[in-house]
C-alpha cells in the first residue's frame, strides 16, 4: 500500500514541476528554413513574376555554385 500511494505523490509532484519547465524552442535544419525562405519570397513578390514563381537565386545558392564550379 505504501509503494503505491508513493509512486501516486511522485506522479503528481512530477506533473507540478512540470509545469514551470521552460519550453524548447523547435530546432530547424538548413532544408527547411531554405524552404521557409524560399515561401516567404513568393508570398511577399510584388510585380516581379520570376520571383513569385520561385526563379531567383539566394545568397546560399550562389556560394555553393562558386564552390562547385571553381
Amino acid at each position: 500500500m505504501k509503494e503505491k500511494t508513493m509512486s501516486i505523490w511522485l506522479k503528481k509532484w512530477a506533473n507540478l514541476v512540470s509545469i514551470f519547465e521552460i519550453p524548447r524552442v523547435p530546432q530547424h535544419g538548413e532544408a527547411q528554413k531554405s524552404m521557409f525562405r524560399r515561401e516567404v519570397v513568393r508570398q511577399t513578390a510584388d510585380g516581379n513574376v520570376l520571383l513569385q514563381l520561385g526563379y531567383y537565386l539566394t545568397e546560399e545558392d550562389i556560394d555553393r555554385l562558386k564552390t562547385t564550379l571553381l
